[in-house]
């Protein structure tokens, strides 16, 4: 069985082709967000096995909404999926509790990769 997955980026195009991908190796996207309130409402919502987080948002930023949805639930699992790669930035997701990072722009066989290990809750 696939994960449920809550994808949050503030490009349309970018979530409808995340979307896709993810329903095609077998995962359901219960739900897409563009920022924090958002994010936070559809992850009570949904309560999904992951969240594929984009660090840049029209309103306002990945890392907060990280960090909110980690105090939100400390087990939520968040992967980072961003063109920001800078290495200060990457020890700064992992560091708020990232489970890991896949850089845009990214294939089909990347993102399976990033999902490897993660069970359904």
């Amino acid at each position: 069985m696939g994960l449920r997955v809550l994808i949050v980026d503030d490009n349309q195009v970018a979530r409808l082709l995340l979307s896709s991908m993810l329903s095609m190796a077998g995962h359901e996207p219960v739900a897409e967000a563009e920022n924090l309130k958002s994010t936070l409402a559809a992850y009570q919502k949904h309560f999904p096995d992951l969240v594929t987080l984009d660090l840049s948002l029209a309103e306002g930023d990945g890392l907060t909404v990280l960090r909110m949805l980690r105090k939100l639930d400390s087990g939520a699992r968040v992967l980072i999926v961003s063109g920001n790669t800078q290495r200060q930035v990457m020890e700064q997701v992992m560091k708020e509790g990232a489970l890991g990072v896949l850089a845009k722009p990214f294939t089909a066989e990347d993102l399976a990769k990033s999902l490897e290990g993660i069970e359904p809750r």
